[in-house]
């Protein structure tokens, strides 16, 4: 692979599909720096491809299956769409940990907020209907019992992974994406052992070709760079970082 310029040759061209949901990294001849690894939310393969392929969505650069199976959507070059923070989560994350970790992301699926939860816009201010909701907060504002994942890979710090040198993980990372609903726990069925190999064979061609130390400041899940806005889950708890880092 020339650095940057082409498609991976880790990728079968078959499964090489190219997302419209790019534009160009700040500057454009900027090197990633780090890799963000996420999960899907789904295992239905056809479903991610139709959503990185269809015109103003998302994307990522890469895409791993259950079976080891690479996928890839960006060259690497390219700013995928894959862990944009708002500028209403931003302003949040500059006011440092003990404030913005008493702020979720809300989202209309997820069913584990409280039943006295107070449901925010995105000014943080009240609003009639959850529907409406931007962020979650407790009664007291207090911390969200849902960082403590965070807290214990990212301790004693203010803000997350590199947001005080490029608040924004689009344009300095490489995304993966692991093709599973995810798991809190170990698990084989959410993580499978082909799907590690793959992602280490993946991760060490791109810190090779990219010089990124293959440490847990560098490869990172989006959880890290985003907290709020995916609280623990995405890859969540389940997911073997050990397998991944050297260090």
């Amino acid at each position: 692979m020339s650095p940057l310029t082409d498609w991976n040759e880790l990728v079968h061209p078959s499964n090489v599909l190219e997302s419209p949901n790019k534009n160009a990294r700040t500057p454009a001849s900027a090197a990633p720096t780090h890799i963000v690894i996420h999960v899907t939310g789904t295992n239905d393969l056809n479903s991610v491809k139709k959503t990185f392929l269809a015109p103003h969505s998302v994307s990522a650069h890469y895409l791993v299956t259950p079976s080891g199976e690479l996928f890839q959507f960006v060259k690497d070059r390219g700013r995928a769409y894959h862990a944009g923070i708002d500028t209403n989560t931003r302003k949040l994350y500059r006011k440092g940990y003990d404030k913005w970790s008493g702020y979720l992301k809300y989202f209309n699926w997820y069913q584990g907020y409280p039943d006295d939860a107070i449901y925010l816009d995105g000014d943080a201010k009240p609003v009639w209907d959850k529907h409406e909701a931007f962020f979650v907060t407790h009664r007291d504002k207090g911390p969200w019992t849902d960082f403590s994942y965070f807290r214990q890979r990212s301790p004693n710090v203010e803000v997350p992974v590199n947001f005080d040198i490029d608040p924004d993980p689009n344009n300095y990372s490489i995304g993966i994406e692991c093709l599973s609903v995810g798991a809190k726990t170990k698990d084989e069925t959410a993580y499978p052992d082909e799907m590690y190999k793959a992602l280490d064979s993946l991760i060490g061609n791109l810190c090779h070709e990219y010089g990124i130390p293959r440490t847990k400041e560098r490869i990172v899940g989006h959880e890290d760079v985003n907290p709020i806005g995916r609280f623990g889950w995405d890859p969540n708890a389940g997911f073997d970082w050990a397998m991944i880092h050297n260090g």
